[in-house]
């Protein structure tokens, strides 16, 4: 038994038997004292509150398991309906997001509305169990020579995750988007609150909408940052080509980097096709076993890194030095980037595999996808979570064509969008947007995939949730500034470099 489990297990214990000796039901909640310690080192008075549910609604076999959540308590003398966080991933912790300095401030302002949920949806974070897998063995050393042999890599890694909590009693087929929405109305009812509002970004806004279809009648407000709609799941390459000519301007319009990278996308067709022919060999020493291997980078790899990073504000500034180093042999940018992937690549929790293995794509999406993949750069790199092979091994746990339809609803709402984010970008939003006519869409000009952290932003959301009509602000972010060599080596050789 892992050590986590083990803690797990323990928290579990505990708090049983602080039930006096009664079984736990579903809808059971629980309040004690919390100090939620965000990454400034500051303290912040709340409370801990654990919720027991239903693990598979569908068996009515009576096991439960438990939700936890962070609740920061309303200043407002007349509070409207609580406000449930729902962060992205799937499997980012809501508590966990709560630490971020500048999350917390907007959770904090948002206090002066309503009580401030942050929900670690199932299989996450506090919640129990957490679905976090135990160390496997590492990974062949030439896992990102192509794309295949980093899929099946994934596979290995899922199979041998997925025994391990079939082993530990944990239905799986359970841990799917629609449970969580159910799990959103059970922490209602348990609430006692008449409705709650959802702030949801990323894939939280895909579960938001799956509320809005199941229990829309007791939602009050939502708030979707970043959206990904019911069938948005399998990226469209097109629309990531899109996003990469987007950067690809901005990058020509800077003198800082210009000079070295005039036409990005021309740069990184010679770095595609150099390792194309060539895969690139990088020392590694695994830091578990000490063991030097040589590990092989091929042009698969470099597309999932660029894909990642320029949709990404953070680590977008250094994608021009990435790519322009590369397209001239030098890997002194690549090189420690592929190392970091491999090294980071097994610690996963197999949560998000059934959420998203369970969210499915239509066929014509896939078939839509497949064809734009070879007429791209960067093809579908970043699909490997849907693979068909990956999700035969947690049992195929498809949602099917109704999760997967448009949603309707006269809810009040509030879309936001990066105008440079081409992992859910406006156009997401707007296809959404089309069946909720009581709704507002601001694009944050020159945003990337993250917008909330912006106190601009944050104003708009505090607004809107004190029932404001918003519907005629505009925000515009400063451009990226982007890195040359030595400054883009600096930063991602730095130990808290965005992975």
């Amino acid at each position: 038994m892992s050590r986590f489990v083990l803690i797990s297990f323990s928290l579990l214990l505990v708090f049983a038997m602080s039930t006096c000796g009664q079984e736990p039901r579903a809808g059971n909640i629980s309040f004690t004292p919390y100090s939620l310690k965000t990454f400034d080192q500051q303290d912040h008075p709340a409370e801990l509150g654990k919720l027991w549910v239903a693990e598979n609604r569908s068996k009515n076999n009576g096991k439960l398991i438990q939700l936890s959540f962070v609740r920061l308590k309303t200043t407002a003398a007349n509070p409207q309906s609580p406000i449930v966080f729902l962060a992205g991933g799937p499997g980012v912790p809501g508590t966990g997001m709560g630490r971020v300095p500048v999350y917390f401030h907007l959770f904090a302002r948002l206090q002066e509305v309503a009580d401030v949920i942050l929900l670690d949806q199932r299989g996450t974070g506090l919640s129990v169990p957490n679905l976090q897998c135990p160390p496997g063995k590492g990974l062949a050393p030439d896992t990102w020579e192509a794309k295949e042999k980093a899929t099946q890599a994934l596979v290995e890694l899922v199979r041998a995750c997925a025994e391990h909590w079939h082993v530990q009693g944990v239905d799986l087929a359970a841990f799917n988007t629609n449970a969580s929405a159910d799990d959103l109305e059970d922490l209602r009812r348990a609430l006692g609150a008449e409705s709650i509002s959802l702030l949801g970004h990323s894939y939280g806004t895909e579960l938001a909408l799956a509320a809005v279809r199941r229990h829309g009648e007791h939602l009050h407000r939502l708030v979707l940052a970043s959206a990904q709609g019911p069938d948005d799941d399998v990226k469209l390459p097109v629309m990531t080509e899109f996003g990469l000519k987007r950067f690809s301007r901005l990058v020509a319009e800077d003198s800082e980097v210009n000079h070295d990278v005039p036409d990005l996308t021309g740069s990184l067709k010679q770095a595609l096709m150099r390792l194309e022919q060539q895969p690139s060999a990088i020392p590694y020493t695994d830091p578990s076993t000490g063991k030097s291997v040589t590990l092989r980078g091929g042009k698969f790899v470099l597309q999932l890194l660029v894909e990642m990073r320029f949709k990404d504000g953070r680590s977008a500034p250094v994608v021009p030095a990435l790519v322009a180093t590369v397209a001239r042999g030098d890997y002194s940018l690549f090189a420690p980037l592929v190392a970091r992937l491999h090294q980071g690549f097994s610690n996963l929790s197999i949560m998000q595999f059934p959420m998203t293995c369970s969210d499915g794509a239509s066929i014509e999406r896939r078939t839509l996808a497949a064809r734009q993949a070879t007429q791209t750069l960067l093809g579908n790199a970043s699909d490997l979570a849907l693979d068909p092979k990956l999700c035969a091994e947690i049992g195929n746990p498809d949602l099917g064509p109704e999760f997967r339809s448009p949603v309707w609803s006269t809810l009040p709402t509030l879309f936001l969008s990066g105008s440079m984010d081409s992992e859910t970008p406006p156009s997401n939003a707007e296809n959404v947007r089309w069946g909720f006519p009581n709704s507002a869409h601001i694009i944050v000009e020159n945003g990337f995939h993250e917008t909330l952290p912006a106190s601009e932003v944050q104003d708009i959301v505090v607004d809107f949730f004190k029932g404001q009509d918003v519907s005629g602000r505009s925000v515009t972010f400063a451009r990226p500034v982007f890195l040359n060599l030595e400054q883009a080596k600096a930063q991602i050789l730095a130990p808290s470099a965005p992975r």
